[in-house]
C-alpha cells in the first residue's frame, strides 16, 4: 500500500522501427513516454502541423457524431410511434466499447472506408443546410405575403392616372381611423381599406396630384407605399410558395432519413476518434524524441517491477535496439502510480481531486481513507441511511463492469455506509427513529439514550467527541509528516520537531479528559473517568513535550537568529492548531442537522398517516421521497465537508501533492476501453 517504485528507460533504435516500437509500448501498457534529454548531434522534429491536421480530423469526426446523434434524436421525437432509429449507445454497465488492441491498432486499414462515410454525411449535412435555408427563406416570403392575401387585384393594377395618384399603401392598424379622418379633410382624396391583419392595414389611396400635403401628413401616421410589385395576385404567389415549401419539406424528410441511416456508423466513428488520438500521441512522441537520419532516442517511465515485461515487449519488435534502465534520483521527476488494497482504492479519487501525490512523498491514501471513513460515519450516523449507501456500493460493484468515476464514487459511499451503520447503531437511529429508548424504557438506565446520545438532547457530548477526534486526526497528520521526513532521512527533525507535537496532543487529551466528561454531563460516560494523578502527569508531559517542540522547531535552520525565529513561529502555530481543532465542530453540526431532518420527516409522515386509509399510502410516499432527499443532501454536504477536513486540516500538516498520475502511452482512449496484453495491477493509471 504505497507509491509504486518507478524507473526510467532510454531506448535507441532505427527510425524504420519507430512506429512498431510505439505500438509495442502501447500494447504492453506499462510505459509513459517523456521528452528525451538533449543530445549533441541529435535533433527534435517539429510535428506541429501534422498534429494540427490530426486534431482537425478528430474535431471533424466528433462533429459528425454529434450531428448524426442529434438528428436521429429529433427524428425519433417526430416519429414516436413507428420508424424510430436506434442510435447505438453504450450501456450503464459498460459505458465504453471494449475493443481488442489488435483490432484497435488495425483500424488504420478501415480509414478509407470510414472517411468515405464521413464525406457522405457531410454532403448530406450541407444539403440539409441548403434545404433548410431555402425553406426558411420561402417561409419568410410567405409570412410577408400574409397581409396581402385578400387583395383582388395584383399590385400593378394600382397605377397613377394623368390627374391622380393611385397608391397601394399600408400603415399600422391602430392608425387606420386617424387616416380615414385625415382623408375626410380633403375633397379629392379617397381611402379604401382592402384588408390586413391585427398589426398592419392595407389600403388603396386615390388623391389628386395637387394634394401632396395629404401624403406628407399621412406619412406622419405611418402610411407607406406597399412593397408589392408584379402582375400576379399575392394569393396566387402564396399558393406557389406553399407548393415549393411542401416539396422542400419532403426533401428535408428524405435527407433526414438518409442521415439517420448513418447512426449505425457512430461506434465505428468513435473508434476512429480513439485511433486518431493514438496517432496524435505518436506525433507528440515524435516531437519529444531526439533523432538523426537513421536512429532515434526515446525515454520513458515504467514500474520497476515490470522491467522484464517492458524489455520483452520492446525487444520482440526488433533485435536492432539498445535498452538502458535507470533508477529515479531523489531530485528527479517521475509520475505517480499508487497501489492500495480494495478498501483504500475508492478513496484515491478524494486525494486526486485535491492533488496527485508527488512521487517522492508518502502516499496519504491509506491513512486518509480510514479517517474519511470514520468522519463520514459520524456525520451520517444512521443505520438506515448507511444500509442504503452500502446497497448502492454493492450495486455499483456488480452492475457497472468497467471502472468509471461513478462506480468508484458509489463504491466509496458504500464502504462509508458501513461506518454510518456502526455509528448509527451506537447512536441508536434507523431512518431517524431511535431505538435505544425503546429497548431500555427506564430513563435511569445507562443506555436509555444510546452509547452516543441524541445530539439534540446532549449537544455537548457530540461536540466534545468531534473536537477530540479532531485532535487525533491532526496528530495522525503530524505522524505522516514524520514518515515523510524519515523517508528523506531527516531523522532528527522528525523525532525532535514533530514527534513532541503528537505527545502534546495526546497529553492534552488525557489532561482535559475528566473536564470534558464534566462538560458533557452524560452519566454513562462517568465510568471512563481517569484518576486525577493520570490527568496531572499528562499535563506535565504535555508541557514538557511542548517545550521540546518549540526549542527544536529550528532544526535545520541556519544561524542562531533563524532558529529563534523558527521557534517563535512554532509557538504562534499553536493558534493555528487551535483553529484547526475547532473546524471539527462541523462533524457535530452535520450529524445534528441530519438527525433533526430525519426526525422532522418522520413527524411529517405521522401527520399525513393520521387520517388512515389513503393517508398510509401518502405517508409512505412522503417518507420514502423525503428520506431520499435528506440522504442525498446529507451525503453531498458530508462529501464536501469531509473532504475539506482532509484537504485543509489533515493534508496541511504534511502533504505536498503536485504530482502527476502515471498514464501509460496510448491508454487514455476517449470512447473505447482498449484491452491490452498487460497492465499494472491495482494501479491508478487511467484505463
Amino acid at each position: 500500500m504505497a507509491i509504486v517504485k518507478m524507473k526510467r528507460l532510454t531506448l535507441i533504435a532505427l527510425n524504420a522501427d519507430r512506429d512498431n516500437i510505439y505500438n509495442a509500448v502501447a500494447r504492453c501498457g506499462l510505459v509513459q513516454l517523456k521528452r528525451t534529454a538533449d543530445i549533441d548531434s541529435l535533433t527534435a522534429a517539429d510535428k506541429s502541423q501534422e498534429r494540427e491536421k490530426v486534431l482537425s480530423d478528430i474535431a471533424r469526426v466528433e462533429e459528425a457524431i454529434t450531428f448524426v446523434s442529434e438528428t436521429a434524436e429529433r427524428y425519433n421525437a417526430a416519429h414516436k410511434g413507428k420508424g424510430k432509429v436506434e442510435v447505438p449507445k453504450n450501456g450503464f454497465a459498460r459505458p465504453k466499447t471494449e475493443i481488442d488492441f489488435d483490432c484497435y491498432l488495425g483500424f488504420g486499414q478501415r480509414v478509407s472506408e470510414t472517411e468515405r462515410s464521413l464525406e457522405e454525411i457531410y454532403a448530406l449535412k450541407n444539403k440539409l443546410s441548403a434545404l433548410t435555408l431555402s425553406f426558411n427563406k420561402y417561409q419568410a416570403e410567405l409570412s410577408g405575403l400574409k397581409p396581402y392575401l385578400e387583395l383582388t387585384h395584383p399590385a400593378s393594377w394600382y397605377r397613377n392616372t394623368e390627374t391622380a395618384v393611385v397608391q397601394l399603401s399600408q400603415l399600422p392598424s391602430d392608425q387606420t381611423e386617424n387616416l380615414l379622418k385625415l382623408a375626410e379633410e380633403y375633397q379629392t382624396v379617397t381611402v379604401e381599406r382592402l384588408g390586413g391583419d391585427a398589426n398592419l392595414t392595407l389600403a388603396a389611396v386615390v388623391a389628386h396630384k395637387s394634394e401632396s400635403a395629404f401624403f406628407e401628413r399621412a406619412t406622419a401616421l405611418g402610411l407607406t407605399k406597399c412593397p408589392l410589385s408584379g402582375d400576379v395576385l399575392p394569393r396566387v404567389t402564396a399558393e406557389d410558395i406553399e407548393r415549393r415549401l411542401n416539396g422542400i419539406s419532403q426533401e428535408i424528410s428524405r435527407c433526414v432519413a438518409d442521415i439517420t441511416g448513418y447512426a449505425e456508423r457512430i461506434p465505428q466513428w468513435k473508434v476512429y476518434v480513439d485511433w486518431l488520438l493514438l496517432c496524435d500521441k505518436k506525433l507528440a512522441a515524435d516531437g519529444d524524441v531526439r533523432e538523426s537520419d537513421f536512429v532515434f532516442v526515446l525515454e520513458g517511465f515504467y514500474p520497476a517491477e515490470s522491467e522484464e515485461k517492458v524489455a520483452s515487449a520492446l525487444e520482440s519488435v526488433t533485435d536492432k535496439i539498445v535498452l538502458r534502465f535507470y533508477e529515479i534520483a531523489d531530485d528527479e521527476f517521475a509520475p505517480t502510480l499508487v497501489r492500495n488494497n480494495k478498501f483504500t482504492q475508492p478513496f484515491e479519487s478524494v486525494t486526486n481531486s485535491y492533488s496527485v501525490p508527488d512521487y517522492h512523498e508518502v502516499d496519504p491514501n491509506p491513512v486518509m481513507s480510514v479517517f474519511y471513513f470514520i468522519i463520514f460515519g459520524l456525520m451520517v450516523a444512521d443505520i438506515g441511511y448507511g444500509a442504503v449507501l452500502l446497497a448502492l456500493g454493492i450495486f455499483a460493484t456488480f452492475a457497472i463492469k468497467q471502472k468509471t468515476g461513478l462506480k468508484v464514487m458509489l463504491q466509496m459511499f458504500g464502504i462509508c455506509g458501513v461506518s454510518a451503520m456502526v455509528v448509527g447503531a451506537l447512536f441508536g437511529s434507523v431512518f431517524g427513529y431511535t431505538f435505544w429508548d425503546k429497548i431500555f424504557v427506564d430513563p435511569a438506565h445507562p443506555l436509555h439514550s444510546g452509547i452516543i446520545p441524541n445530539p439534540a438532547d446532549y449537544p455537548m457530548v457530540m461536540m466534545i467527541l468531534s473536537l477530540l477526534f479532531g485532535v487525533v486526526h491532526l496528530a495522525a497528520g503530524i505522524a505522516c509528516n514524520m514518515a515523510v521526513k524519515i523517508k528523506h532521512k531527516q531523522y532528527l527533525s522528525a523525532w525532535l520537531a514533530d514527534f513532541p507535537w503528537i505527545i502534546v496532543f495526546l497529553g492534552f487529551v488525557l489532561a482535559i479528559f475528566n473536564l470534558a466528561l464534566d462538560m458533557a454531563a452524560y452519566e454513562p460516560y462517568n465510568a471512563l473517568r481517569l484518576p486525577d494523578i493520570v490527568s496531572q502527569i499528562a499535563l506535565y508531559v504535555c508541557l514538557a513535550a511542548l517545550a521540546v517542540a518549540l526549542v527544536c522547531a529550528g532544526l535545520g535552520t541556519k544561524g542562531f537568529l533563524g532558529k529563534v525565529i523558527k521557534s517563535f513561529g512554532s509557538a504562534y502555530g499553536i493558534i493555528n492548531y487551535f483553529s484547526d481543532i475547532m473546524s471539527y465542530i462541523r462533524v457535530f453540526g452535520l450529524m445534528l442537522s441530519s438527525a433533526i431532518m430525519a426526525s422532522v420527516v418522520n413527524q411529517l409522515g405521522a401527520m399525513v398517516s393520521g387520517n388512515g386509509g389513503f393517508g398510509y399510502v401518502l405517508a409512505a410516499l412522503v417518507l420514502v421521497f423525503a428520506h431520499i432527499f435528506n440522504l442525498a443532501m446529507g451525503v453531498l454536504s458530508v462529501y464536501i465537508h469531509n473532504g475539506r477536513l482532509q484537504y485543509v486540516e489533515f493534508f496541511g500538516k504534511f502533504y505536498t501533492g503536485d504530482g502527476q498520475l502515471f498514464v501509460p502511452f496510448g491508454s487514455d482512449a476517449k470512447y473505447s476501453l482498449i484491452k491490452y496484453d498487460s497492465v499494472p495491477n491495482g494501479s491508478s493509471a487511467v484505463k
